[in-house]
């Protein structure tokens, strides 16, 4: 299997980790719970650490479920984490979502979720999941929209970090604005019957402000500080002031994150 790398060249680190673990099944794909039925096979593509995943284990029972990801790390700690709450009917394993390693028409439903947006050709990768998709079977696709968040009180220096990291995403032919797409992607794909819809995660709560903060501190300072200097887009200096207005954000009385998804489910004909 070729791990192509373009699909994930942002890369994974302790911060985004972090940030993926503290989504689950009912809070990040509540959209596609209800398709989902008792004795489903389930694949979820780009699983991370495996905490959807595991919820999806759950609902499914006595169904099987398969998490995928191309970096053997999350593999490893999604499997960790299934064993920590004693769930039998899951597994993982290293897979690249252009070249997934299941026959045709193998599951009853498939998940992804902010894959689409680290792919440079997210049509073939689609493809792959309504091969793997039995006819009849549905797909929830849930994919992030930079073009859409809400960030209050904005300090310049933030929106510098924001400005350079899509700016980051796009050299690498991600797209940071994806998620508005996923609709015509299902429909190039050959899904029918797509459906749309859009949510916030919202960030409020002084304490998880505080605990972001030190998330998106965090993945500025495990790589893409490296990336923007090296590029000749920011300075030592501006560096240590998107890490401050960060921290002073998240002490802000009233301030508010919210960042911008977009839903899709749509059935394989």
């Amino acid at each position: 299997m070729t791990k192509n790398r373009e699909q994930y060249t942002m890369g994974y680190g302790p911060a985004a980790t972090a940030l993926m673990a503290m989504r689950s099944a009912q809070n990040h794909a509540g959209f596609f719970l209800p398709h989902l039925k008792a004795g489903m096979n389930v694949l979820d593509c780009g699983c991370g650490p495996g905490t959807v995943t595991l919820g999806f284990a759950e609902v499914v029972t006595p169904g099987k479920v398969v998490g995928t990801d191309i970096e053997e790390s999350q593999v490893a700690l999604a499997s960790e984490n299934a064993s920590r709450r004693n769930l039998s009917n899951v597994r993982f394993e290293v897979a690249n979502i252009y070249e997934l390693p299941f026959a045709d028409a193998s599951f009853d439903a498939v998940f992804t979720s902010a894959v689409l947006g680290n792919l440079k050709e997210p049509g073939r990768g689609l493809r792959e999941a309504y091969r793997v998709l039995k006819p009849g079977g549905v797909i929830g696709v849930k994919e992030f929209d930079h073009g859409g968040d809400i960030a209050y009180p904005l300090e310049p220096a933030m929106a510098k970090y924001d400005e350079l990291y899509r700016r980051l995403r796009t050299e690498f032919g991600h797209d940071p604005e994806g998620g508005r797409k996923i609709g015509a992607f299902l429909h190039d794909a050959g899904f029918g019957d797509v459906k749309m819809s859009a949510s916030y995660e919202s960030l409020s709560d002084p304490k998880i402000l505080r605990g972001a903060a030190q998330v998106f501190i965090g993945l500025l300072m495990q790589g893409w500080s490296d990336a923007f200097q090296s590029r000749g887009w920011a300075t030592t200096e501006d560096i240590k002031a998107m890490s401050d207005a960060w921290l002073r954000f998240a002490e802000f009385p009233g301030a508010l994150f919210a960042s911008a998804w977009c839903e899709a489910v749509a059935s394989k004909d």
